[in-house]
């Protein structure tokens, strides 16, 4: 055997696998295990346009190609019949009118709305132990979900989104539907505090009916979300920073028995306002208009 000729095919063999490796660890649109969806240039292309239009980045998010379907949902009404069964049983007042219904007792003020919406004011206020401005994030959204819990008003599958503070002192917590491990942004709840005081809360709930899985494609990318979001609002006036940048489901609220609801990347700004970019046609998803908000 010819030691000389197998020590130079070794170094051959090391060396273009060292090179290999190399390569994959430190070129950013090398397309390991998964398709790259958004290349380097891509990603300068949309903060060059971003900064153009004085909007930064600070978020991260996949890079590689993904894919998602259509899913059908219908309101979710197992909350609303527990609750009303709890109020018919103590004796309530109800007026009618052709897509809300009002429920009174002296406890609280229900709304329910044909679209599925559902709005209980407090006639007191629930008091919590401790006033909610002396409470850590953590302890405030804990205490709440205990509330929630017990009142028969906590759904199934709530994910925390964020804290809002207003003017007047008084804040809302504001959480998203998560049906499995896909977040739906259109099922939301809402809990109004102040004080020590927990005044109204807001549900509006999905039941998903069927996916499409035979209509799966692949969605077009976060950078392109971006770049489509940036030409549909132009120029901002003052600075704004994109904080997220997430793959969900989204829809207008509907009065209908069920319908579909496209993927959307959901983009977040710096004040907590949200964008809805559909993920398969690039537009933007105009916000649903629910009446008698809290």
């Amino acid at each position: 055997m010819n030691l000389g000729r197998a020590k130079l095919i070794l170094i051959i063999a090391f060396t273009g696998l060292n090179f290999f490796l190399g390569y994959q660890l430190f070129w950013p649109d090398f397309g390991r295990l998964t398709e790259v969806a958004v290349t380097a240039e891509d990603l300068r292309e949309a903060e060059q346009k971003l900064a153009a239009n004085n909007y930064s980045l600070d978020a991260s998010f996949d890079r590689s190609t993904r894919t998602s379907d259509f899913i059908t949902v219908f309101p979710d009404w197992k909350i609303k019949h527990d609750l009303l069964y709890k109020l018919i049983k103590t004796g309530v007042q109800i007026e009618k009118t052709e897509h809300i219904t009002y429920y009174r007792t002296e406890e609280m003020r229900v709304i329910i709305h044909s679209s599925g919406l559902l709005q209980v004011f407090f006639t007191a206020g629930e008091t919590l132990e401790e006033p909610a401005s002396a409470l850590e994030q953590g302890e405030l959204k804990e205490m709440v979900e205990v509330f929630l819990e017990e009142e028969g008003l906590l759904p199934e599958g709530i994910n925390f989104n964020y804290l809002e503070e207003k003017e007047d002192g008084s804040m809302t917590l504001n959480y998203y539907q998560l049906l499995g491990d896909l977040p739906v942004f259109s099922g939301n709840l809402k809990v109004i505090l102040k004080d020590d005081h927990i005044q109204a809360v807001e549900i509006y709930w999905l039941e998903p009916a069927e996916r499409s899985p035979h209509r799966e494609m692949e969605v077009i990318s976060p950078a392109e979300a971006l770049k489509n979001l940036v030409s549909e609002l132009g120029p901002s006036g003052e600075e704004r920073v994109i904080k997220q940048i997430e793959l969900g489901y989204y829809s207008g609220e509907y009065d209908a028995e069920k319908w579909e609801i496209p993927p959307v990347w959901r983009i977040v700004l710096d004040n907590n306002q949200y964008y809805y970019v559909n993920a398969f046609t690039g537009n933007l998803e105009k916000d649903a208009v629910i009446p008698d908000q809290l």
